[in-house]
């Protein structure tokens, strides 16, 4: 969501970024993860562990989960109904704009820009209006707004706002461009050894920031480095993004986390070996996957149009910047000098 927001508002002529697109680049990606991560804790723990995996252990384990499957009950109508809509809002996030056939979206003028917003206020909207039992109209909504105040992180949307404040805050001040510029000396590696190198750096303080706030900070700075350097900013940006969530070494790296630390009694250390070794995988995953993947989804070998725009536009921005304080100045010495 952050490098999505951020494409809308750093490049808003960009349309490369949507569900379907996202899910097309990374469910690969995360099923070779699952798959690596599986079969590693499997040798480690498993295999080479001397633990006796007895036939009774594995039944009074099968007993639990069935016992805890049995309290949930049947699914209810109230149950249902969201489904169908959470179902409904998935299949309109991800065939609005699906790229390789015309979207829902195409049949509305071209005047009118349908984002994925819409839908999500449009399933809002059914939550807070229908009603929790179908064959009772005048039963209380899916959704009611007591509920909603109470249960919604108002606190990541807070972070989202300020996230994509901060990004045009530094953009308009010039702190973006001035960051791609120093760090634009990268340009004498080829740019699969700098996103290599910044992928790793991610990774690394993702683990003591959360995902939202490591991808605030960093995507526009990537952004402003790749249009500095020539290169597509999705082919920085979007490896990135995924590797911020790539938090597997310390507890407090997320809630998951501290959970699994907690429940399974374990130190710091146990925690850390395997997460380090999870960490530099899925890492290397992300990287095969973006320079394959991700150049036929995305076309990211090519400086796209829409980053030749923003480029321009950032360029006459500093010109106009630059006049602007000619005159300044100018007028600051005509001033002085009249006054003596």
């Amino acid at each position: 969501m952050v490098l999505k927001g951020m494409m809308e508002e750093l490049h808003p002529e960009s349309t490369d970024i949507t569900f379907a697109t996202w899910m097309m680049y990374n469910v690969p990606g995360m099923l070779l993860c699952v798959f690596i991560a599986w079969f590693y804790l499997w040798l480690v723990y498993v295999r080479c562990s001397n633990i006796d995996h007895n036939i009774e252990s594995k039944e009074k384990i099968h007993e639990i989960i069935s016992k805890r499957y049995a309290r949930l009950g049947p699914i209810s109508s109230h149950e249902a109904s969201v489904i169908v809509l959470f179902l409904i809002l998935v299949f309109l996030w991800v065939f609005r704009d699906p790229k390789f056939i015309p979207g829902w979206a195409s049949i509305f003028s071209s005047d009118t820009k349908i984002g994925d917003s819409a839908p999500a206020i449009a399933v809002a909207f059914l939550l807070f209006y229908l009603p929790s039992n179908i064959r009772d109209l005048n039963s209380r909504p899916l959704l009611e707004w007591k509920t909603a105040q109470v249960k919604l992180p108002w606190g990541v949307l807070l972070l989202l706002g300020g996230g994509f404040a901060l990004a045009h805050g530094a953009e308009v001040s010039g702190l973006s461009t001035l960051l791609g510029e120093k760090l634009s000396s990268l340009n004498v590696l080829p740019p699969g050894a700098v996103v290599a190198i910044i992928c790793f750096m991610t990774a690394m303080i993702t683990e003591i920031a959360s995902n939202t706030t490591s991808a605030t900070i960093i995507l526009p700075v990537l952004n402003q480095m790749a249009l500095s350097i020539g290169v597509n900013p999705l082919f920085l940006m979007l490896p990135v993004s995924v590797v911020c969530s790539y938090a597997f070494m310390l507890p407090v790296a997320t809630p998951p986390n501290a959970i699994a630390f907690e429940s399974g009694n374990m130190r710091t250390i146990d925690m850390a070996k395997p997460g380090l070794v999870m960490n530099l995988v899925c890492c290397a995953v992300q990287l095969f996957m973006v320079n394959t993947l991700g150049v036929a989804i995305f076309d990211l070998n090519t400086f796209p149009s829409w980053a030749k725009l923003s480029l321009h536009t950032n360029m006459s921005a500093q010109n106009i910047s630059g006049f602007e304080n000619i005159v300044v100045n100018a007028s600051q010495y005509l001033n002085d000098t009249l006054l003596t």
